[in-house]
Parts: structure tokens; C-alpha cells; sequence
């Protein structure tokens, strides 16, 4: 049985996010600030038990919230329609247990599945924050904050006293619910649903030193070797944690009682005023001696050089190290308590940003082999949750392992990747590929530039100060040097391939792209063929990229091959230039003349840096030198004050204006 889906509403910035979980490993990626700390932290005070605060409660939820207690307490809504009609905060869990054996026990799950259909092979637990606390015992409560002599004038204290015991007056209340029939449940205990869910969280915030006691794994590792019966150790290590045992065992008894013997001695002897004498009372001394205990506590991971056979500490080794040893330990110790447990459950894991302190391979590698090492732990499969701002991570994971985390006014969403990959089935194999080799942070990014080449994406940067410096962007308070865009190198030939999955993310997307004018010339052999030209000889453009964008313009299908006129191309406006979230720009014509290319572009309005004059053809423009990079990085160093081509300066200010958030 697997948990496969999770909902939760009214908590935080998740006013209604519905997860869809995989079997094995869940990834959660986003910008930051986009509740994926949230989703863990609803889940665990759930399967905890624990109480929750105002602070908990959505900002867009609060005002209808104090409405709803001002109506109560003037005597407009009952309290039975309060309590219906209050948002609370909720959480769903639905579990899946059609691979299971009709004959085997379900465990921990048998108390949440109250329907009589034998078909019937999901699960559904409810469980919220529902209003606890009596009528009258509220009402008493508010009274003096929405009563001034017997007439109701609610004060600004209102608001304060509500959010003050909002804890006190939730409570938790777990339900099971008939899928089948949702009026159809049944009121189950909090510890039923913590004991379907063991689960075990790892916060990003790891103190990684061995030299805190309330935080040194290890110690707490050979803690568990010494308490755990010998039935429950690991078969490959009972044998060697049993010698230390009798070693320790043995030790501690010689050296309690030769202890005992010389410091009885000693106080004796240094008693010097008769009291207590010989023949009344003699003092003796026992000490608590416990090697065990210091083995428990005074064990500290260190480092041993192979060649020089010497030890260092373990605060000489580097954090990355550090954060994944710890991890496994911590990994290791829920596995075992996992299966000890011994009856059937779902158990979970929480791991939130475990790249800290890892190099990209690292990263890579952990991302990699997590699922195959917790394999190795446990028998029990553990369905994992991750959260990553790591783009070496999200790239190495699974499509179809990805949940997205896209905030809106109206709160964040949870987009499954494989929901886009198996609508992209052409182009996704092209996505995931590109992603895996170039480790691009698309996930994370507010915006995102897709370029043409190595010189945009070197150029791009200084472009944009430029435009800021020169006031291009206007007076705003945030602009897009402020903002967090990814730049991605494409070209355009595949730009178009990434355009769904922006489409399908939701971040507003420019495109700079290459005109690339050509037009039907006759080759030696008597053929006819598509050649480069300048913009005023062009035919058509050989950029596919624009051409898909034409052709969805037009509501062609992407496989049309009928021919797209250069002039159609050259006459878009900025509405044609626009679908969604994602614009597009190419070169324009600028003092008379086109360049179909960015270094001709930038010859074009630079033309004293390139001995132009003003009486040249587009000819004149075209780029000669053997290395794009090398054009783009002598333009930044000898001509630091260029002018920015047109066509990049449209897309960029179109993008500036773009909001994140709607």
C-alpha cells in the first residue's frame, strides 16, 4: 500500500494544493517563498498531534474568518453554522492499496476502511483543525471584546484575542471516510493515523558538528547499539556489538571494584578527627562507573588517513561530508525503527534541501542513489519527500518524480511533471535531456530568457544593467537586475521545444532569437536550396523557432511545410510577438538597415566602433570573425559603452513589466 495523493487547504500559503505522490520519491522544487517548508510542516503537525497557531492560518482566509465570530457573537449565525461555515485547516490523505493481496493483513490501514465494496481499493483519511470549544465557554471568551455595556461594539482587541487562542479553541479530529460516499465516516484516533504514518523529517536547518551532544549522530547511533535487544540488531553486526558488549560488561566490573578498594583507602586515611573510629563505622567508597555510558557520549566521528594511518576530527572535514553522513545515519535509524514496528504502514520521509553544503556531483549522486540506498536499509518501502533548490538534483530526478510549486494570489499549486510529459510525449525526451546536461535552474527561477547563443547569454547581463542605468526600464521599484531570471542558452532551432513546458510552469518567458533571413538559390549541382542572405534579399526565415511561432499564429499545425513569407515575419507587432506568458524578438530594422543576426545587429547601431559609416548596405554588416564568444567579450572590454540593439531592449523591457504573481 502507498500513499498517492495528499491535500491540504487553508494552511498557510496553501489555501487548496493537492500533491500527487509518487511511490518512491516525491520532489517538490520552486522559487522561494513557495509553501514546499509548508507542505511538510502541515503534514507533520498532523501525524504529530500538535496544535497550530493563527500564524498558521492564510492571510486571503482571515478576514472572512473574524466575519464569521463577529456574526456569532452578535447572534446572527448560530454556532452550529459557525462551525460549519468557518475555513478550517485540513489536510486529505487517499492511499492506495490495490496491490495488495485481498488475503493480507493491512495493518495500521484497516481502521480507515469502513466501506463494504470489495472493489473498492483506496482509502481516504480526513483530518482537520475543527472547532473545539463549547458555546458558551466561546462566548465567554469574546464576550468583552465585542460587548461594551451590554451592546455589541466589537473593539480592535477582537482580532487579538482570536488569534491569541486560536490553538486553544482548534482542535485536531481525524476522520475515515468512505471514498464511495463521502457523508459516509467515521471519527478515528490521532494515534491510528500516527501509526499508519510513521514518519521521520530531516529539516534543512542540520547542525552538522560532532561536538554538540544534543546533535551528534554517532553518539546516538552507538547509544541505539547498546539499548537495542540483540533480536532487533542487524544480523551483519549483532556479532561485533555483542563482543563490545562483553568487553565493555567485563571492563566495567574490573574497574568498579578496584576502584571501590583504593578510594575506600584513600578516605580513610584522610580522616583525621576520629569520627567515625574503628570500632563504630568504616567508610567506603563506591563510584558509578560506567564504560558503556561513556562510549554512548564521549564517541566522536573522526577521519583516519589511509597512508599515514593518523586520525583527524571530524570539525576537519568539509560540511558536504558532513551533511551526508549525517543523513545516513539519520536515515539508517528510521529504517530500523521501521521495521521494528512489524504490522503493515506507510512510512514517510521528509528531506528539506538536502544539497546544503554538497558540490554539484555530490548533489548529483545523492540524488541518484537515495532511493537505492534507502532500498538497502529497510525492507519496507519508505515513500520519500524531497525539497531542492538544487538544480543538479531536479535534473537528476525523474520527470514523473517533479511536483512543481507555483504561487499565485489565489495561493500554491502543485503541478505534476509526468501530467506534462505524457501531454509533451514528442519533445519531453529533448527537455529532459537538455536539463540533465546543462543543469538550468527553470524550476526556480521568477522568470525566465531563452537565447540564441554563447554571445547573448555572455552579452545578456551587461544589456540589461545598461537598460536599467539608461533608464529604459522606468521608475520601478524592482527591476529585472533585481529579479531573479534564468538565462538559457537554446538556440533557434530548439527554443520552440521548451515553449509547452514554460506554457505549463507558468513563468513568463522571453525569447531572443536570430532572424536568419534565407532565401532559394541554385546550387552548383543544379539543385535549389535555402541560402543565407541579408534581410533585404530574404524569402523566408530558416529559424524554427519563429516558423512554429508563425504557424500556431495562424493556427497551422506543427507539421505544416507551406512556405512563411520573410515580410510576414518582419511586420509582427508586439500582440503578434505575444502568446501568454512567452514573447518573442528578433532583429529589427534600425538606421535604415536589418541585420539577421546579433553581431550584426549590434555592428549596425555601433557603427563607429566598426568603421561603418553611414551610406552602407546590409552587406557591410555582416560578421566575418571566426568566434562569436571572442566579438561579444571585445565589445564588453573595448567598447563598454555600446549601444544596445532595439529588438533586445523591446523584449527586455517587455519582460521587466511582467508580473510573477496574479
Amino acid at each position: 500500500m502507498q500513499l498517492s495523493k495528499i491535500r491540504i487547504k487553508n494552511y498557510r500559503l496553501l489555501i487548496d494544493a493537492e500533491l500527487e505522490v509518487d511511490p518512491r520519491t516525491t520532489l517538490i522544487v520552486g522559487r522561494n517563498n513557495t509553501a514546499k517548508t509548508s507542505c511538510f510542516s502541515c503534514i507533520g503537525n498532523v501525524l504529530e498531534g500538535n496544535s497550530i497557531s493563527f500564524d498558521d492560518y492564510p492571510l486571503l482566509m482571515r478576514e472572512d474568518f473574524y466575519n464569521k465570530f463577529a456574526l456569532f457573537m452578535e447572534k446572527k449565525l448560530s454556532y452550529e453554522d459557525l462551525c460549519k461555515q468557518i475555513e478550517v485547516i485540513s489536510i486529505d490523505f487517499l492511499v492506495d492499496y490495490s496491490l495488495e493481496d485481498p488475503n493480507d493483513n493491512l495493518g495500521a490501514l484497516s481502521p480507515f476502511i469502513i466501506d463494504v465494496d470489495v472493489d473498492t481499493t483506496t482509502a481516504l483519511i480526513h483530518a482537520e483543525y475543527r472547532l473545539k470549544t463549547d458555546e458558551k465557554t466561546l462566548r465567554a471568551l469574546l464576550e468583552s471584546s465585542y460587548y461594551k455595556d451590554g451592546a455589541f461594539s466589537p473593539n480592535e482587541e477582537a482580532h487579538n484575542v482570536l488569534a491569541d487562542n486560536f490553538g486553544n479553541l482548534f482542535g485536531l479530529t481525524v476522520y475515515a471516510i468512505n471514498p464511495n460516499d463521502l457523508e459516509d465516516k467515521q471519527v478515528k484516533s490521532q494515534k491510528e493515523l500516527h501509526d499508519l504514518f510513521p514518519f521521520h523529517a530531516i529539516p534543512a536547518e542540520r547542525v552538522l558538528g560532532e561536538d554538540d551532544t544534543h546533535n551528534n549522530s554517532l553518539s546516538s547511533l552507538i547509544s541505539n547499539f547498546f539499548d537495542m535487544s540483540e533480536g532487533d540488531l542487524d544480523p551483519d553486526i549483532a556479532e561485533e556489538i555483542k563482543r563490545l558488549r562483553a568487553i565493555v560488561e567485563k571492563a566495567n566490573n574490573d574497574v568498579q571494584k578496584q576502584s571501590d578498594e583504593i578510594l575506600s583507602a584513600v578516605v580513610n586515611s584522610s580522616i583525621g578527627f576520629g569520627y567515625p573510629n574503628i570500632e563504630e563505622l568504616t567508610l567506603g567508597v563506591t563510584t558509578q562507573l560506567s564504560i558503556d555510558d561513556q562510549i554512548k557520549n564521549q564517541t566522536k566521528l573522526s577521519y583516519i588517513s589511509g597512508a599515514a594511518n593518523e586520525s583527524l576530527p571530524s570539525s576537519h572535514n568539509g560540511l558536504g561530508y558532513k551533511n551526508l553522513i549525517k543523513m545516513e545515519f539519520l536515515l539508517a535509524a528510521f529504517a530500523k525503527d521501521i521495521e521494528k514496528r512489524g504490522v503493515a504502514c506507510v512510512p514517510l520521509l521528509f528531506i528539506e534541501e538536502p544539497e546544503s553544503h554538497m558540490h554539484p556531483q555530490m548533489q548529483t549522486a545523492f540524488a541518484a542513489y537515495l532511493e537505492k540506498f534507502l532500498s538497502t536499509l529497510s525492507t519496507v518501502q519508505i515513500q520519500t519527500f524531497l525539497t531542492s533548490h538544487s538544480a543538479h538534483i531536479a535534473n537528476t530526478m525523474e520527470f514523473a518524480k517533479v511536483r512543481y510549486a507555483q504561487k499565485s494570489n489565489a495561493g500554491v499549486i502543485y503541478k505534476n511533471l509526468s501530467t506534462f510529459a505524457q501531454a509533451n510525449s514528442d519533445n519531453v525526451d529533448f527537455i529532459r535531456k537538455y536539463l540533465t546536461l546543462t543543469k538550468c535552474d527553470l524550476f526556480f527561477a521568477d522568470k525566465a530568457i531563452f537565447v540564441e547563443g554563447a554571445s547573448e547569454r555572455l552579452l545578456l547581463p551587461d544589456m540589461i544593467g545598461k537598460c536599467e542605468t539608461g533608464g529604459v526600464f522606468g521608475s520601478c521599484k524592482y527591476p529585472l537586475s533585481a529579479q531573479y531570471y534564468a538565462l538559457i542558452e537554446i538556440g533557434g532551432a530548439y527554443a520552440h521545444k521548451f515553449i509547452p513546458l514554460i506554457e505549463f510552469l507558468g513563468v513568463p518567458c522571453l525569447i531572443l532569437t536570430d532572424l536568419d533571413s534565407v532565401a532559394d538559390r541554385v546550387s552548383k549541382g543544379g539543385k535549389v536550396v535555402k541560402k543565407s542572405v541579408v534581410v533585404s534579399q530574404g524569402e523566408t526565415t530558416s529559424n524554427e523557432t519563429i516558423k512554429w511561432w508563425v504557424r500556431r499564429n495562424k493556427d497551422l499545425p506543427e507539421n505544416d511545410t507551406s512556405k512563411i513569407d520573410l515580410t510576414e515575419i518582419t511586420s509582427m507587432t508586439p500582440d503578434d510577438k505575444t502568446r501568454g506568458k512567452c514573447h518573442i524578438e528578433f532583429q529589427m530594422a534600425e538606421n535604415g538597415l536589418c541585420g539577421h543576426s546579433l553581431e550584426e545587429a549590434i555592428r549596425n547601431v555601433n557603427r563607429k566602433y566598426y568603421d561603418l559609416g553611414d551610406s552602407i548596405s546590409e552587406e557591410d554588416l555582416e560578421f566575418k570573425g571566426e568566434s562569436k564568444t571572442d566579438f561579444a567579450l571585445n565589445l564588453i572590454y573595448e567598447y563598454p559603452d555600446y549601444c544596445v540593439p532595439e529588438y533586445i531592449k523591446s523584449g527586455l523591457i517587455w519582460l521587466n513589466n511582467q508580473r510573477v504573481l496574479e
